[in-house]
């Protein structure tokens, strides 16, 4: 019989392997050696009686019929998980890993993570802060919150929520560099995320917003430049200029009057969030219950309904 008790326990290894495309990842992620993968995996071909990967110099890929075997035992995997949660939801604890922006993950999701465990106390989000392309194949999460221009390409991915640009400072700052028009900007100094998207400029996002404001004497290349929209908004916290911030990263100092949006006046970016985790989890109710949490805090911005919105940026 195929489906022995040794042969069942294979098929998590083997799964394992399959999708991180590595006897090592897999080992690291089910807390064994490589060579215990290494043997559950010549377990399978000898009881398949065909060969699964082809066994590389620094790497494993899959043969025809790994692919094709692969392809059944991730669905299988996952149907009988997701079941044996909606059976026992409030039992069986779940670690889902969720991979979001460094930038994003501190200034919204933390600060929000409160009110989930208390609906969902069952479930534990563990938080992946990381950007930049990642391999499908080769993924370390769950569920990822992308922000990119595109449908991000080979998992399932749906629309979460748009992003908007405007400038932010202290009460403090405004008040000593009188910021009455976007010009005015050209005395300070502006303080940019240079790796805003893949792809763009270092100075893509304040050179949208000041397109679409207007703004015809105001260098977008000047000030200072950082690696993640956090710093600038730290240094901007820290009386250093003005930061190009994007709403969901400065809606709550906004909210408690730590930073103001001198000129009212959002744009809205050439980016948006990306909901993306693989097309069989669609099923799985604590991804979906991930996900509607999202959706619900996402769609709680009635306090920056006061700044005036523009969904045509210049550039």
């Amino acid at each position: 019989m195929f489906l022995s008790s040794p042969t069942l326990v294979s098929l998590r290894f083997f799964e394992a392997a399959a999708r991180l495309a590595s006897f090592k990842q897999a080992a690291v992620e089910l807390h064994v050696t490589q060579g215990a993968v290494s043997q559950h995996i010549k377990h399978l071909e000898r009881a398949l009686r065909c060969k699964l990967f082809h066994r590389l110099p620094r790497q494993v890929r899959l043969t025809d019929e790994g692919e094709r075997f692969f392809t059944v035992v991730r669905s299988s995997l996952q149907a009988i998980e997701n079941e044996a949660c909606t059976l026992a939801p409030n039992s069986l604890q779940r670690d889902i890993r969720l991979r979001a922006g460094p930038s994003f993950a501190l200034r919204w999701l933390v600060p929000r993570l409160g009110s989930f465990y208390g609906r969902h106390p069952q479930i534990r989000l563990s938080l992946n802060a990381a950007y930049g392309e990642f391999d499908p194949t080769k993924r370390d999460f769950d569920m990822a919150i992308e922000l990119v221009k595109n449908k991000p390409p080979g998992l399932h991915a749906e629309s979460f929520m748009d992003e908007y640009l405007l400038p932010v400072c202290t009460p403090q700052y405004l008040s000593r560099h009188r910021l009455l028009k976007p010009d005015d900007l050209s005395r300070c100094s502006l303080l940019h995320d240079c790796d805003a998207w893949i792809g763009a400029t270092r100075d893509a996002e304040w050179r949208c917003w000041l397109r679409n404001a207007g703004a015809q004497h105001v260098d977008s290349t000047q000030g200072q430049f950082f690696s993640l929209a956090n710093m600038a908004i730290e240094a901007a916290l820290n009386e250093q200029g003005v930061a190009m911030g994007r709403a969901a990263l400065v809606e709550d100092a906004i909210t408690r009057g730590q930073l103001v949006a001198p000129f009212k006046r959002m744009v809205k970016s050439p980016v948006k969030y990306w909901l993306v985790y693989p097309a069989e989890s669609r099923e799985n109710p604590q991804i979906q219950a991930v996900i509607a949490w999202l959706r619900e805090c996402a769609s709680d911005r009635d306090h920056l309904s006061s700044l005036s919105t523009s969904t045509h940026p210049g550039g």
